[in-house]
Parts: structure tokens; sequence; C-alpha cells
């Protein structure tokens, strides 16, 4: 089966973001900036209180309050501004670009304006679905990209690419409800 599509920068954007969500040190990074900055208010909001300052203690409480409520609207929006940076920086040569894949059961042969390359199927590693976009990820870290809006006959593709998993014994995730929070 052969697919050709353009990527642009929501595609990497996307792909950048997923791998982010399921990365164990951004969670861990995402939910120790969230806790621990307000507990600091509230220490030092305690200490107040002891010392009899009871209007600047309440705003350390309220500021600590702020924080756990709206730090995670703008940690969202810095990500996606720091991704965007990166895949301008880095990938700037890639968006727009028409890219060709032929899956086969044996190898992957992906052609990019004027680059081929040629990835044995026993280099994946698996297969993830998001609302918007299958990654086919490679051992290494790599991945194809495929965006569903972007793809003819979507429908055939993600058929091939469960039976392709199957074949291979390899995961095929479908995670229909993500979204980066």
């Amino acid at each position: 089966m052969t697919i050709d599509y353009k990527t642009d920068e929501n595609d990497f954007l996307a792909h950048q973001l997923y791998i982010a969500s399921k990365s164990d040190r951004i969670k861990k990074k995402r939910q120790r900036n969230r806790i621990i900055v307000p507990l600091i208010y509230a220490a030092f909001g305690l200490f107040l209180i002891f010392e009899d300052k009871h209007s600047m203690a309440v705003i350390f409480f309220i500021i600590g309050l702020l924080w756990f409520l709206f730090y995670p609207l703008w940690e969202r929006q810095h990500y996606i501004r720091h991704y965007k940076g990166f895949i301008r920086e880095n990938y700037k040569d890639r968006l727009g670009r028409t890219v060709t894949l032929e899956f086969n059961d044996d190898f992957i042969l992906a052609k990019d304006n004027g680059s081929e390359s040629k990835v044995l199927t026993t280099e994946l590693e698996e297969i993830c679905e998001i609302p918007t976009t299958i990654f086919v990820r490679l051992k290494g870290g790599h991945s194809f990209i495929l965006p569903k809006d972007k793809i003819a006959n979507f429908d055939n593709v993600k058929a091939r690419l469960r039976d392709l998993a199957t074949y291979l014994k390899i995961k095929y995730e479908t995670d229909e409800k993500w979204e980066w929070k």
C-alpha cells in the first residue's frame, strides 16, 4: 500500500505533545511544578499567621491557590510555544513537503523530495492512533507521522496498519480521547 500526504507544523506539534504527555519524566516535572510552589506559599502563609500578620498570610494563601488553579493553563501554552519554536528551527525543511510511504510486510519505503529511506518492519516499536494523527513509532525514537485528514482512503490505511501490527506482533494503541492538557 502506498500513500502520499504533506505534513505541516501542527502534525509535528501533535507528535511532540503526544510524546511529552507519555513521558514519565515530563509528567513528574509538571506535577511537581504545580504542587511545590503553592506549598511554599502556604508555608509562608502559615509562618505569617504565627507572626500575627493575617492579611499578608491571606495574600500568600490566595497566591498559592491561584498558582495551583491557573499554572496548568499557562504551562500548557508554554509547552506549545516551546515545541512550535523547536519545530520551526529543526523541521523547517520538512514542513509542507510531500511524503510518500509504501508499506510492505518486510519494509517501509519512505520518499521525501529527493531523499529515500527503507526501514525494516522489524524496527517498528508500536503504532499509536490519536484523534488527528497516527504515529508509526520506530525503535530509537523516530516516527512516521500520518495525519488523518491529509490521507486519501484513510480507512484502508488504518486497516493496513492494524494488519501490519498484528503480523509483527506489536502494539496498536488507540487513544481517541487524547488531548494535550
